[in-house]
């Protein structure tokens, strides 16, 4: 997927555009925005100038079948202009130049605010390529000593979502979305892969060669009560796979009644699994309005507890 920059030049920059015409034009910026394929959109300051639409297509003749079919152009409002973009992010390392490193995105500052918990959901598919992209973002979470303890079983066809639905009480919500996702952990790799976790800090320089085996014995010993700590771990891939699919405009809910015994038996867990709880994810069917949050100052402690005299 490649990004394209398609420039809308007005035909007439004195005519005036109907406002069905530019709903029409919004929802068909919606349609590319819908797979997280929109980066910007909107007139230049002056209209003699036009607008101009940059996204991610497949190619240059997706992108300029998307140019076409825009109501404006339809409407022969605009004549359209396509050109390959060579977008430089920091997330690219601005093209090879640098090394690669965390953006700023402060839309998505502004899209945290708008997270609500949804069960309902349209009839749309979460294509597969899709899920692999959320599904990497996520297995990009923070774990203990990088040991990534993951186990993440995915319910994407129907059928699997209507036997996961039976587990977790009937609940309708778990098919209805076009993806769910078993946030399973295994506790076993909290011991089993400490040696490749003080292997991994040895070379990043954190641990010396000669403390390895002290390294993997301190792995080792911090977990006592490893489904505690399987928890943590699967709450943190959960929380970012939701995160993940916000971020492409999609909505779901996290899920914590389900029957543990029936996942596991019904998706051929080993009896050691953990599973931190169920995400689903999908096409809201319509965007719900976030539930009212504690106002910071009552729950944000600077120092010590909130509240605390």
């Amino acid at each position: 997927m490649s990004e394209f920059v398609i420039f809308l030049h007005p035909t007439d920059p004195t005519a005036k555009r109907p406002v069905d015409v530019i709903r029409d034009h919004c929802r068909h910026l919606d349609q590319l925005d819908r797979d997280g394929r929109l980066i910007a959109a909107g007139p230049f300051a002056d209209p003699a100038h036009g607008g101009m639409i940059v996204g991610r297509f497949y190619g240059l003749t997706e992108a300029e079948a998307f140019a076409r079919n825009d109501p404006f152009v339809l409407g022969s409002y605009s004549r359209p202009e396509v050109r390959a973009w060579a977008w430089s992010y920091r997330e690219n390392g601005h093209l090879g130049v640098q090394g690669p490193a965390p953006g700023s995105h402060p839309r998505f500052l502004d899209t945290l605010h708008l997270r609500s918990t949804t069960r309902h959901f349209s009839t749309r598919p979460i294509e597969k390529h899709f899920v692999h992209r959320m599904l990497r973002a996520a297995l990009a979470a923070p774990s203990e000593f990088n040991l990534q303890p993951w186990r993440p079983v995915v319910c994407h066809s129907l059928a699997d979502r209507q036997r996961l639905e039976r587990c977790c009480l009937d609940q309708p919500h778990v098919s209805a979305a076009s993806l769910a996702v078993i946030c399973a952990v295994d506790p076993t790799a909290f011991h089993r892969d400490a040696p490749r976790a003080a292997d991994e800090m040895i070379a990043s320089g954190q641990r010396s060669p000669e403390e390895r085996d002290a390294t993997i014995t301190f792995i080792r010993s911090c977990y006592e009560n490893p489904r505690d700590s399987a928890i943590r771990n699967g709450t943190i891939f959960a929380h970012q796979l939701l995160l993940a699919g916000l971020s492409q405009g999609l909505a779901g809910f996290w899920l914590g009644g389900f029957d543990e015994d029936a996942v596991r038996k019904e998706f051929r867990m080993p009896a050691h699994a953990v599973i931190a709880g169920v995400i689903g994810l999908g096409w809201p069917d319509e965007h719900e309005q976030p539930m009212p949050r504690q106002d910071e100052a009552d729950v944000t402690g600077w120092g010590e507890w909130p509240g605390s005299v």
